[in-house]
């Protein structure tokens, strides 16, 4: 009689210590990307004065499909980035192309921020100098088109986040645009890699995987 409630309670340990693991593995696997290649192979280039709303909209996929189109040039004004398919596409590119990234000094050293994978893989990165915080949010294509608004290149803007985007191909506002990053550009402090790597993968993949996310919520403003 006692082995067989020795037993029982051996069998009610081993089910309370494995359904947690289970459910972390099950929540694990469950988890999406905020910019899958499925997704990406689908989503059409976006065009002069398309908008696009977040969480309810494919923003991330839209922003990588936009940096793939360059053929001359990718100026990045942007507060914090860890969209890992955006910073692998935005290193890609700067192999071939002129490339320039300005971020904020301090949120790019937090946890979650790629910024230093960019500078890394050899990226042109500057830190924004002024007094408060370097808040833009725009590429600059080619020198010919747009992307703006409140979306901030991050998982957490792409998944969870009401955000904004504006495509443009207006030469005035394109032009405005260009002026004011190269005035920061100037300005800027060039970037040193931080011991926070993390690495991108191989340079020459022609169909790369995105690097796993590492966070649900990630930290600084998203």
């Amino acid at each position: 009689m006692r082995r067989s409630l020795r037993a029982i309670a051996v069998l009610l340990l081993l089910a309370v210590v494995s359904i947690p693991a289970w459910a972390r593995r099950a929540k694990h696997k469950a988890r999406p990307q905020p910019v899958s290649d499925g997704e990406l192979a689908q989503t059409a280039e976006p065009q002069a004065f398309e908008v696009c709303f977040s969480p309810d909209e494919p923003c991330g996929t839209k922003l990588v499909k936009f940096v793939l189109g360059a053929k001359k040039s990718l100026d990045l004004a942007v507060y914090d980035i860890n969209l890992d398919q955006l910073v692998h596409h935005v290193a890609l590119a700067a192999k071939r192309m002129p490339v320039r990234v300005l971020v904020d000094l301090r949120q790019s050293k937090g946890e979650h921020s790629l910024v230093t994978t960019l500078i890394k893989a050899g990226v042109d990165v500057r830190y924004g100098r002024q007094r408060g915080v370097m808040h833009n949010k725009f590429i600059i294509r080619d020198g010919t088109m747009l992307e703006t608004g409140s979306f901030n290149f991050t998982n957490h803007a792409t998944m969870a986040n009401n955000e904004n985007q504006i495509y443009l191909d207006k030469p005035e506002v394109v032009a405005r645009y260009q002026k004011r990053f190269e005035e920061i550009w100037v300005k800027a402090k060039p970037a040193t890699s931080s011991p926070m790597v993390q690495e991108l993968p191989p340079m020459g993949q022609t169909s790369p995987q995105a690097v796993p996310v590492t966070s649900d919520l990630d930290g600084g403003e998203e």
